[in-house]
C-alpha cells in the first residue's frame, strides 16, 4: 500500500508542477451503499472510493494508462475502539498498461480489460477477464477483473488478427453454492486447487475479425483454464461418514465465433463456442462434458430513447448419459442428485430507456427455462448536475435452491451510489 501511495503522490506532484505536459488526470469520487436484501439486511458494501486515472501520450508510437482505486470499505471495520483509522482502506490498480504502435501492429502490455463477443451480457467467447459475481453493480470494474496480459492487434487489409497472452490465471469470484448437506451426509470443504503460477500454465488466445456484405464477424480460439470451478466430491466413510469436496480449475480449449449485422432499426447478432473439456469421453460425473453454447439475438431501436434486446441461449452437452450421472452420484450416497439435462435453454433481455435529458434506465434479465430461476439487474441513473450522477438499482436472484441463480439468493442486494466525475 505504501508503494502505491508514493506512486500516486509522485504523479500528483509532477502534474501540479507542470513538468508533465501531456499527462491527463481524471477520475471520480463515489459513495456507495449496498444493503443485502436477505434478513437481517446487513450492508454487503458501504464506503467511499476515489479513482484516479493517469494517461500520458508519447506521440505516435506509445502511451500509457494507470488507474488506481483508493477504496474505503466500512463493512471491513468491526468498530472496535483500538482499531487504526486506516482499517478498511485498500489501494489497488484497476488497470496499468503501456500501448505501443507501429504501422500495422499495436501492442498493449500490462493489467487490462479484454472483452470479446458481440451479444449482450452473455458471451460464450468472452473467456479472458474473470467475473466477480459477488460485486455486480453500476461500474463494470466492480464485476469484471482486469488481467495481466500482452495483447497484440495485427492489421492486414480487411482482417484484424488479435493475439492474447495471459500471464497469470485468475478465477471467477462466485458465491459458494454447495449446501452443508447432501441427502443425509454432511459436506466438508477442502482448500481450492488452482493452477500453479508458472510459465507452462500461462493462457493464450487468438481472434480473426473481418466483415463481408455488412456483416461483422470473428473466429476465435482460447487455450487455458476454466474460470468456473469444478467441484470434486469424495465419500469419507469413517469415523463420521461425510462428503468432502474441493474446487479445481481444469484446462479447457474453446473454439468460437460471432457476427452482427444491421437492417433498418434492427440489429441481428449471434455468438457460439464449443468447449473442449477434460472429460473427453463423458464418463466423469464431476467434470463438465464437452459442450456447445450459442446465443442468437435481435436488437430493436424503437426511438432514439428506447432500445430493446432479446436473446435465446442454449447449452448442449455431448457424450452425456443422465442415467450414468445418476448412478455415479448414488455411489456417493447422495440419493437426490441434481442431474443436468442434455440441453439447457434460457432467455435474456436488455432494455435501455432515456427518460428526459438527465435520467436513464437499464434493465438486464436472464431466465433459465428448466428451473425458471432468474437474474434481474435494474439500474436507474440520474444526472443531478454536471459530472454528478446518482445510481440506484438491485441485483436480484430467484429460483429453486439447487438452480444456477437460486444458489445465489444470498447475494441479493440493492445499491445506491453517488458519483462525481472530474478531469484535472
Amino acid at each position: 500500500m505504501k508503494s502505491l501511495t508514493k506512486i500516486f503522490l509522485v504523479f500528483l506532484f509532477i502534474s501540479t508542477c507542470g513538468f508533465a505536459q501531456g499527462l491527463d488526470i481524471s477520475g471520480y469520487l463515489k459513495f456507495f451503499a449496498h444493503p443485502n436484501l436477505n434478513s437481517p439486511y446487513k450492508f454487503d458494501h458501504l464506503g467511499t472510493r476515489l479513482q484516479t486515472n493517469f494517461s500520458y501520450n508519447l506521440g505516435d508510437f506509445a502511451d500509457f494508462r494507470s488507474t488506481l482505486d483508493f477504496n474505503y470499505e466500512a463493512t471491513k471495520v468491526p468498530g472496535l475502539f483500538n482499531e487504526a483509522r486506516s482499517k478498511g482502506m485498500t489501494i489497488y490498480p484497476v488497470e496499468a498498461y503501456i500501448d505501443l504502435y507501429w504501422d500495422k501492429l499495436d501492442l498493449r502490455i500490462g493489467k487490462q480489460f479484454i472483452f470479446w463477443g458481440k451479444t449482450d451480457w452473455i458471451n460464450p467467447t468472452d473467456n479472458l477477464n474473470p467475473w466477480d459475481y459477488q460485486n455486480i453493480g453500476a461500474e463494470i470494474e466492480d464485476y469484471r477483473i482486469a488481467v495481466t496480459a500482452v495483447k497484440s492487434n495485427l492489421y492486414l487489409g480487411n482482417y484484424t488478427i488479435e493475439g492474447i497472452w495471459l500471464l497469470h490465471f485468475l478465477p471467477d469470484k462466485i458465491p459458494n453454492g454447495i449446501p452443508d448437506k447432501m441427502g443425509s451426509l454432511n459436506v466438508n470443504m477442502l482448500p481450492a486447487e488452482l493452477p500453479q503460477n508458472k510459465l507452462g500454465n500461462t493462457e493464450f488466445a487468438f481472434k480473426i475479425s473481418s466483415e463481408i456484405a455488412n456483416i461483422d464477424y470473428s473466429l476465435s480460439f482460447f487455450h487455458g483454464f476454466d474460470k468456473n470451478p469444478t467441484y470434486i466430491f469424495n465419500f469419507a466413510p469413517a469415523p463420521n461418514p461425510h462428503l468432502e469436496y474441493q474446487q479445481k480449475y481444469l484446462p479447457v480449449n474453446i473454439l468460437g465465433g460471432d457476427f452482427i449485422t444491421t437492417f433498418h432499426k434492427f440489429a441481428f447478432k449471434g455468438e457460439a463456442a464449443y468447449y473442449f473439456t477434460k472429460d473427453k469421453n463423458g464418463d466423469n460425473i464431476f467434470i463438465e462434458n464437452p459442450h456447445l453454447k450459442y446465443v442468437l439475438g435481435v436488437d430493436y431501436n424503437f426511438t432514439g430513447k428506447l432500445k430493446f434486446s432479446l436473446q435465446f441461449i442454449q447449452d448442449i452437452l455431448f457424450k452425456y448419459d443422465p442415467a450414468k450421472e445418476k448412478e455415479g452420484w448414488e455411489k456417493l450416497h447422495n440419493p437426490f442428485p441434481d442431474i443436468k439435462s442434455k440441453s439447457a435453454s434460457s432467455l435474456s433481455t436488455v432494455v435501455n430507456y432515456s427518460i428526459g435529458d438527465f435520467t436513464s434506465f437499464q434493465l438486464i434479465g436472464v431466465l433459465n427455462f428448466k428451473n425458471l430461476d432468474y437474474f434481474i439487474l435494474p439500474i436507474l441513473n440520474y444526472g443531478l448536475a454536471d459530472g454528478l450522477n446518482i445510481y440506484a438499482g438491485a441485483t436480484l436472484f430467484g429460483g429453486p435452491s439447487k438452480s444456477p441463480f437460486g444458489r445465489s439468493k444470498k447475494g441479493k442486494r440493492a445499491f445506491l451510489e453517488i458519483k462525481y466525475s472530474f478531469t484535472l
